[in-house]
């Protein structure tokens, strides 16, 4: 990612925008989700409501017609757990290490770790797109033209 050693600030910052990434392909998802269930569910609320919400839709839905989508929906509540560990704690920065203080207590954390979750909340929007992709759009093309 370009950090030098020990810097903690700017895997930090990959972590934030590629969640907030994440969560706008998650809202894309769930505007198809809601049309094709016949839902009037909102969209707003925390990633994890919202990541709640999508899979009761695909419930909904049937999970047998979205499989895929449903096994990325589950994969993303460790990142969330996560990334919320992280971004609502205390990370000190103390050269190779960093101190992260949370609600699980204080652990030490490296520049690598943040880089790996970054880039795990990355992949996760991915395969979330992914699914979007090959998955949703055509079961909710057919569902539509069945009405």
């Amino acid at each position: 990612m370009g950090a030098w050693e020990g810097d903690l600030v700017r895997p930090l910052g990959f972590v934030t925008l590629y969640f907030a990434y994440a969560e706008g392909q998650l809202d894309e998802v769930f505007k198809v989700l809601i049309q094709v269930s016949g839902s009037r569910q909102p969209r707003f609320g925390s990633f994890g409501t919202k990541i709640g919400e999508a899979s009761k839709l695909v419930e909904k839905i049937g999970v047998s017609r979205l499989p895929s989508l449903a096994a990325v929906l589950k994969e993303a509540r460790p990142l969330v757990e996560a990334r919320n560990e992280l971004v609502h704690g205390q990370l000190f920065n103390g050269g190779k290490l960093g101190r992260l203080v949370s609600r699980d207590g204080t652990r030490d954390i490296t520049q690598q770790e943040i880089e790996n979750l970054a880039e795990g909340i990355w992949s996760w929007k991915e395969r979330l797109w992914l699914q979007h992709c090959r998955e949703l759009i055509p079961i909710a093309s057919q569902i539509i033209s069945e009405e």
